[in-house]
């Protein structure tokens, strides 16, 4: 897995040379199946955790904006080399800080900016017809623009392809994510959350055959050792994760914990809905894309809530971790009402965790995370 990881710049020139786009993106209200039926290649850029990005984009962001966002920008003054070999970027409009991102990007870079707008009501009973007719017609403006710099028709047959391969894809990391609830399980959250992110970059074909390949290993090697009891079982919410943003999840294993479950955007949430090929395929993307959990940026709390309810009752999480970067409003408004609610209903306890991609707060993180466990224990 490592090796993938590595031979990632390799990949990417070799996609160039051929004649490929590489499309940069963020958010994952982006369909990547726009991107990859204008026979371009996807880049999902989730990187973070890496304190010398984070403060190269304080020259274009305040230090007080979301270390993610600054490592947004960072990571191209920083010519990151996933960032060198892009040939356009997609924005969705979702946080504020997004907003600044697209803003630098439009102004420092010389590669297209395509802006996609998110409506900040999520309309999941399907009451306000406008909401999802706005979101089609932007989806509708990024596959023309696509079109325009790939030279390729997004095509109904192509479109309906790479639905089908993105169905299989994310099945088969449900699949992997169901694991984690079998007690002689192989494989562990961390293992698959490295997993999510390598989806986000290689091949998409490739990774359909590693994910598939690694479901098969894990009918073989599956065995009857049962969960640790030692260890307190921890559900994982809150801001975006980056990859290199591993701080709090050394210090819960230092500290004998384990993440068992997650609702977060870079890991259980983007692979949780398909799309449908029935009727037409732009409205098959548009309810997929706004109709699955939504981000905090929108409006619906309560859809929320009861995805981070139902993955921590059927994960047998004992405690919920509540990961929030540094000015992220929109999570952090949320805390204290999903601290009671899960209380309530599941009679488990919540620890915020407020940091950023720095070194400066491991010793209080660490201290914090000690004795949630420790009184989740009843020690």
């Amino acid at each position: 897995m490592n090796e993938k990881f590595k031979d990632l710049p390799e990949y990417l020139a070799r996609k160039k040379e051929n004649g490929s786009k590489i499309i940069g993106y963020f958010c994952n209200y982006i369909p990547e199946e726009l991107i990859k039926s204008a026979d371009a290649v996807p880049l999902r850029l989730v990187s973070g955790g890496v304190p010398e990005a984070m403060q190269a984009g304080e020259q274009y962001v305040k230090s007080y904006c979301c270390p993610y966002i600054r490592s947004c920008i960072g990571n191209r003054v920083n010519e990151n080399p996933l960032y060198t070999f892009l040939d356009a970027i997609c924005v969705a409009g979702t946080c504020d800080g997004m907003k600044h991102v697209e803003e630098y990007w439009r102004k420092y870079s010389d590669i297209p900016v395509f802006s996609v707008g998110v409506p900040k009501v999520s309309n999941r009973f399907r009451t306000r017809e406008h909401t999802s007719k706005y979101f089609k017609s932007e989806l509708t403006r990024l596959k023309k623009d696509l079109e325009i710099l790939t030279g390729t028709k997004i095509t109904d047959k192509r479109l309906k392809e790479n639905i089908r391969l993105y169905n299989l894809i994310r099945s088969r990391m449900r699949r992997l994510y169901d694991h984690l609830n079998i007690g002689s399980s192989k494989i562990s959250w961390r293992d698959i959350f490295r997993i999510s992110h390598l989806g986000y970059l290689i091949d998409r074909d490739e990774f359909l055959g590693e994910i598939t390949n690694i479901l098969k290993e894990l009918r073989i090697k599956t065995s009857s050792i049962e969960r640790s009891e030692e260890q307190v079982r921890l559900m994982l919410y809150g801001s975006i994760l980056a990859f290199e943003d591993t701080k709090v999840l050394d210090i819960v294993e230092a500290s004998g914990g384990k993440i068992v479950a997650d609702a977060l955007c870079t890991g259980s949430r983007f692979w949780r809905k398909d799309v449908s090929i029935e009727g037409s395929l732009m409205d098959g993307l548009v309810d997929r894309y706004l109709y699955n959990i939504p981000c905090a940026h929108m409006m619906d709390f309560m859809m929320r809530l009861n995805y981070v309810i139902a993955t921590a009752r059927d994960s047998k999480s004992q405690g919920l971790l509540y990961y929030n970067l540094k000015s992220c409003d929109t999570y952090r408004s949320e805390f204290r009402e999903i601290e009671e609610d899960v209380k309530k209903e599941l009679g488990i306890p919540s620890l915020l965790i407020e940091t950023e991609y720095s070194p400066a707060d491991i010793g209080t993180t660490r201290t914090k995370i000690e004795a949630f466990l420790e009184m989740v224990r009843g020690v």
